[in-house]
């Protein structure tokens, strides 16, 4: 008896120890991960997750050991929280992490959670892309008069922004996004009434137009790929935003003439933390919006920033982005040198498909603008000059056109639409085509002084 009380006894000791054994095992499983503010971490320190994908980050593993501050400050530019494995990080910071959180405060009204991540777009199959475009829902000319609204609230936005944060304010995403909508809406209706106002527009220095035609070109190039409308909310309102962090550099440094010294362009590159600084702390939560302004200078062979990314390690959208921000810096007057015209820009962007460019993605931007996109100016075959007011998408080397001059390149006394499609050359009996782009003010020829 006394042998089974014993055993009885060493048996409920070691139930006991065991329980102990296993309470300690959950404690050390409770604190074995622990999530943090960026600007709580410290050197030695294991980052196990963070609270994004990690495609589209410079980060090639998922993990990795923080070894010095610029490694916090680098993270910085991509999460705001992260996830900490305590086993894994160095023994010094242990006593730091194993502090038991403080309980979370219990509300009548707990927060909602989460919205789930939406899945990442991917290109559509490019062949019924083009057995099925996306219908033209309204003439250019009855699209005009509501494209002129859409484009004059999206300039009044793109000001009121600009200025605000050169002046220290805030970003407000949300009017950001007002104002993008109406845009939207003209672009899905008829994307070119708008390129062919914004043409028109008399522009008020580059980071400002930039914007504008980001807005617009991003839109107009998502409707032509088939996304829905949703995407193309995003893709507009980050080419809105792409650049906004430059509004934090000095002016003189924007507007500089020559070639920039290493330490001028590395201070140029740093835009892009600025300009998700302000996108943060707006308190905007649109991952793809962020993901675009974070890629938009990376390239498809690995040569931009701010991580060197390539191929598909960079979201379709910053690839999108890259294409559309590259276009519109191409075709844009710059303290150091002329514009491009558009026609040259895209000829400037095949050349690159492969290298800095995604090459399908080039070419459907090319079926999307045109070959000649709306607003270039072209010389026919005939030898008078016109600009282009609306494209083709069946045919779009044949687009509609306004002829400005006759063949002697003398300026017309009223300028008569011609669709190339349908027109065929009294001399020679020959369809009319496009004979090759002109350069802006070719001919004494600017489409400002002319309709406006």
């Amino acid at each position: 008896m006394m042998r089974d009380a014993t055993a009885g006894t060493a048996g409920t000791a070691k139930a006991a120890n065991a329980a102990s054994t296993a309470r300690g095992r959950h404690q050390r499983m409770w604190i074995e991960e622990r999530e943090l503010q960026v600007g709580e971490l410290r050197p030695g320190m294991y980052v196990s997750r963070l609270d994004r994908d990690w495609l589209g980050t410079p980060y090639m593993l998922e993990g990795f050991l923080i070894e010095n501050p610029a490694d916090i400050a680098e993270l910085a530019k991509y999460c705001a929280s992260v996830t900490v494995d305590v086993a894994k990080s160095e023994t010094f910071v242990h006593a730091a992490l194993r502090k038991p959180a403080a309980a979370p405060m219990v509300t009548a009204d707990p927060p909602p959670p989460p919205a789930p991540r939406r899945k990442p777009y991917v290109i559509p199959d490019l062949a019924a892309l083009r057995a099925n475009p996306r219908p033209i829902l309204a003439r250019v000319q009855d699209e005009v008069p509501r494209a002129s609204e859409a484009l004059e609230a999206v300039d009044r936005a793109a000001g009121g922004i600009i200025s605000e944060l050169r002046n220290g304010g805030r970003l407000d995403v949300e009017a950001v996004e007002e104002a993008v909508t109406p845009v939207v809406d003209s672009i899905v209706r008829n994307p070119d009434a708008f390129f062919w106002l914004e043409t028109l527009r008399h522009h008020d220095g580059y980071t400002y137009s930039h914007a504008v035609n980001c807005c617009g070109f991003m839109a107009a190039f998502g409707r032509h790929l088939g996304f829905p409308d949703e995407a193309l909310h995003d893709l507009a309102t980050a080419g809105l935003l792409l650049d906004i962090g430059k509004t934090a550099l000095p002016e003189a440094l924007l507007e500089h003439d020559g070639e920039l010294e290493p330490a001028q362009l590395e201070l140029l590159r740093s835009h892009l933390g600025h300009s998700l600084r302000l996108y943060d702390a707006s308190g905007a939560s649109n991952a793809v919006v962020r993901e675009m302004i974070l890629t938009h200078h990376e390239r498809e062979d690995g040569s931009g920033y701010p991580a060197g990314l390539t191929g598909a390690q960079i979201p379709l959208f910053g690839r999108i982005a890259a294409i559309v921000d590259s276009f519109d810096a191409m075709t844009s007057l710059r303290p150091y040198r002329e514009p491009l015209s558009r026609y040259e820009a895209m000829q400037a962007l095949y050349k690159q498909r492969g290298t800095a460019y995604q090459p399908d993605l080039v070419e459907q931007f090319v079926q999307c603008l045109g070959v000649y996109p709306t607003g270039s100016l072209v010389e026919l075959s005939t030898g008078e000059v016109a600009i282009v007011v609306a494209q083709n998408p069946v045919r779009r080397l044949f687009p509609e056109v306004m002829l400005l001059t006759d063949a002697d390149k003398q300026r017309r006394e009223s300028f008569a639409p011609l669709d190339l499609r349908e027109t065929w050359s009294a001399h020679d009996n020959r369809q009319i085509s496009i004979r090759k782009g002109l350069k802006p003010g070719s001919y004494g020829l600017d489409p400002k002084e002319l309709y406006l």
